[in-house]
């Protein structure tokens, strides 16, 4: 087994290509390349004197239509919470060949787990980038989604891992070794793995985290778990389920367990969400928004996305392009509700 020689030049030429016109598709980061290619994109709105006027007829791939397709990630007060947790974990594994405790992130759906893990690497990654410099031969993060099963109902978790590095396998040989090789040698100190709660109760589990566990102890990485309900999946497998409990002893291990959910309708909760809406309100670039128009408009977004971050990110993105489209260049409570987000459709 052997590691790719993976450069700047060759992550722009694999991941953004030849200089052409294409359909706009999502960002992935499966692999080292693309994971670093989204690192080091900068997503900034752009500013309207840089854009296509508006006598100009709007095309499928105008940079400010695509902007608004997904916008950039909100700095929200949970984001700034997980920072601070996942910081201090990795700061007291930092040393440590035994003996390290990682983090859990569950969540109902659509409440921004992924979101959240994924804006935990990258920030982490760039933090090293700043802090160390930029080198093409360290991996300060590697993230993975659960595989899928195989013959056998086994996940191969050393392919998964492979892949992601750019190994190429050679016949077939268990890469393990090679891959805690490059993992201690590349400063790989954060490990996210996302979809916990595809793994299977009894062996699945078993054998998955038997397996992570081993990279933990030969790399001293931290590992970020993340999936619906996956604090009950995690933590029977990493803490002592041989010493009995005391009368009232808590059960559970200890993982921090980072708890994402909905934003409800009392008054912190419309606070929270006024307060993400505003960051979103910041960042449009429209010609006749003014700041605020977004945010004033939060009660009616809370309502409509019932306080889930998928939805009310649907919502703000789809309005904003809807109102290119039609030349408002503006949000209103009359354009959202053209919007067939959360809507029965009679056809």
């Amino acid at each position: 087994m052997k590691s790719h020689r993976i450069d700047d030049v060759t992550v722009r030429g694999i991941v953004d290509g030849p200089v052409r016109r294409r359909p706009p598709q999502p960002e992935w980061r499966d692999t080292l390349t693309n994971w670093r290619a989204a690192v080091n994109r900068v997503i900034d709105p752009p500013e309207l004197a840089d854009c296509a006027p508006l006598d100009i007829e709007l095309a499928a791939d105008d940079p400010r239509f695509l902007f608004h397709g997904s916008m950039r990630p909100v700095r929200t007060p949970a984001i700034n919470t997980a920072l601070k947790v996942v910081r201090t974990q990795l700061q007291a594994n930092a040393k440590r060949s035994t003996g390290r405790i990682g983090v859990i992130i569950e969540g109902p759906r659509n409440t921004g787990k992924t979101t959240l893990m994924q804006y935990l690497g990258r920030h982490y990654e760039q933090r090293m980038n700043e802090l160390y410099e930029v080198d093409e031969n360290r991996i300060p993060v590697i993230a993975l989604s659960v595989p899928a099963q195989g013959r056998g109902g086994n996940r191969n978790w050393a392919s998964a891992f492979a892949y992601f590095l750019g190994l190429e396998r050679d016949g077939g040989s268990d890469p393990t070794r090679s891959i805690c090789h490059v993992m201690r040698h590349s400063g790989t100190k954060l490990v996210l793995i996302d979809g916990i709660e595809r793994l299977q109760p009894g062996s699945d589990v078993q054998q998955s985290f038997a397996f992570l566990e081993h990279i933990s102890d030969e790399t001293g990485a931290t590992f970020v778990y993340c999936g619906r309900g996956s604090r009950s999946i995690v933590d029977p497998m990493t803490r002592d389920r041989e010493t009995a409990l005391e009368r009232d002893e808590d059960p559970w291990g200890d993982h921090p367990v980072l708890v994402t959910s909905r934003l409800g309708y009392d008054q912190s909760g419309k606070d929270r969400f006024r307060r993400i809406v505003n960051e979103f309100d910041k960042d449009l670039r429209l010609f006749h928004h003014k700041q605020g128009d977004l945010t004033k408009l939060s009660p009616i977004l809370h309502v409509r996305s019932k306080g889930y971050l998928r939805a009310v990110s649907q919502l703000i993105c789809q309005a904003a392009q809807q109102a290119m489209l039609t030349k408002q260049e503006r949000i209103t409570e009359e354009l959202l509700e053209t919007l067939t987000v959360g809507r029965v459709i009679a056809i």
